[in-house]
């Protein structure tokens, strides 16, 4: 699949976020990125909805899983975590190493297989690549309405590579949303237990997506 020019406009000096996955939530997080004049891939396992989608999205362009994967800075996994393991994570391995990768699956328990968490298991499926969990906390919705709610939603993060975590903790940062450091991948499973909670939540009546996680950070109160 060749890539279509880029609009112009973009922000310069930007880094190019690769989006593998262009459901709901991929498609939120693009235009997201996009709205900010980011310079934003776009692959789908099949591809016609990758191009359908960058066609109408400023700055953004199409291609391949492997030809995504190999010109992005920083790619984000917006795909179900069985077909991370089963096709796309075979194909694009060779092409993240080094570059900070976004998991944003929240998994079903048999998906693990004894892994620990989702972000640990993408870790060992993309040897190479510096893995961390974020976005998972956010439904498509919020996602998308983060420019017009007014109401600032934290994202938690975690991840074992330092300069990762802060490329990541940018372009989150920049889109108005918060960030929560949560420590090393590991803490990716607390980060996910998380979302299992928020979704348990969604449950209630009257509420569905309407619930999100906001950390308060409170005034230190002086022992006397």
């Amino acid at each position: 699949m060749r890539f279509c020019e880029p609009a112009s406009g973009t922000e310069a000096g930007a880094p190019v976020i690769g989006i593998v996955g262009c459901g709901r939530m991929g498609t939120a997080l693009a235009e997201t990125f996009a709205a900010q004049g980011r310079p934003v891939l776009l692959a789908s396992r099949g591809g016609r909805s990758a191009s359908v989608l960058a066609e109408r999205l400023p700055g953004a362009r199409a291609g391949g899983l492997e030809r995504v994967a190999r010109e992005a800075d920083i790619v984000a996994l917006a795909s179900p975590l069985a077909a991370l393991h089963a096709e796309i994570a075979p194909r694009i391995r060779a092409h993240v190493a080094g570059k900070p990768v976004i998991d944003m699956s929240n998994p079903c328990g048999h998906d693990l297989l004894g892994h620990g968490s989702a972000a640990e298991l993408v870790a060992r499926l993309l040897p190479g690549g510096a893995v961390v969990k974020a976005f998972n906390c956010l439904s498509a919705r919020q996602l998308a309405g983060v420019a017009h709610n007014g109401i600032t939603l934290t994202v938690p993060i975690a991840g074992d590579d330092p300069r990762a975590k802060q490329a990541v903790r940018s372009i989150i940062e920049s889109t108005g949303l918060d960030v929560a450091d949560a420590g090393d991948l590991p803490g990716s499973r607390w980060i996910e237990a998380l979302a299992q909670l928020l979704m348990r939540l969604e449950k209630q009546p009257g509420l569905g997506d309407a619930v999100g996680f906001r950390l308060l950070r409170l005034a230190a109160c002086e022992v006397t």
